[in-house]
C-alpha cells in the first residue's frame, strides 16, 4: 500500500510539474509577444525619431537659406548706400558750382532738383521696401521657431509617453516574474 501511495504521490508530483512547466511556457509566449510588441514599437520611434531629424535637417537648410539671402539684401542695401553716399558728394559739388553760376543756370538747377528729388523718393521706396521684407522674413523666422517648438515640444511628449510604456512592460514583466 505504501508503494501505491507513494506512486500516486509521485504521479500528483509529476502532474503539478506539468501542469507548472505549462504555465511557465504560457508565460514564456506571452513575454515573447511582448518582446515582439516591443521590437515593433522601438522601431515606429526610430523611424519618427528619423523623420524628426530629416524635418529638422530641412528647417536648418532653410534657415541658411534666409540666413544668406538677408546677408544677400544686406550687401545689396550696402552698396546702394555707398551708392547714395556717392550721389550726394556729387550732388553736393554740383551745388557748389550751381550756387557759382545761379542766375545763368536756374533752369538747370531746377531740373537736377526735381531728378535728385526723385531718386530721393525712389531711394525711400526702396528703403520701406526693404523695411517690409525684413520685416516678412522676421516674422517667417519667429513661424519657424514657433514651429520647432511645437515640433520639439510634440517630440517631448512621444518620449514621455514611451518612456511610461516601457515602465509598464517593465513594471508588467517584474510583477510577472513573482
Amino acid at each position: 500500500m505504501k508503494e501505491e501511495q507513494c506512486v500516486q504521490e509521485k504521479y500528483h508530483l509529476v502532474v503539478n510539474l506539468v501542469s507548472q512547466l505549462r504555465e511557465m511556457q504560457e508565460e514564456l509566449n506571452e513575454l515573447g509577444k511582448i518582446k515582439i510588441e516591443y521590437e515593433i514599437q522601438m522601431s515606429q520611434r526610430i523611424l519618427m525619431e528619423e523623420n524628426f531629424h530629416k524635418i529638422r535637417t530641412s528647417l536648418e537648410e532653410q534657415l541658411t537659406e534666409r540666413g544668406a539671402e538677408i546677408d544677400r539684401i544686406k550687401s545689396e542695401l550696402q552698396r546702394e548706400v555707398g551708392e547714395r553716399q556717392r550721389i550726394e558728394e556729387e550732388f553736393h559739388k554740383t551745388r557748389t558750382s550751381l550756387e557759382e553760376q545761379l542766375t545763368e543756370r536756374g533752369a538747370e538747377i531746377d531740373r537736377i532738383t526735381a531728378e535728385l528729388q526723385r531718386e530721393v523718393g525712389e531711394r525711400q521706396r526702396i528703403e520701406e521696401e526693404f523695411h517690409k521684407t525684413r520685416t516678412s522674413l522676421e516674422e517667417q523666422l519667429a513661424e519657424r521657431g514657433a514651429e520647432m517648438d511645437r515640433i520639439t515640444a510634440e517630440r517631448q511628449r512621444e518620449v514621455q509617453e514611451w518612456k511610461q510604456i516601457l515602465d509598464n512592460l517593465r513594471d508588467r514583466l517584474i510583477n510577472s516574474k513573482f
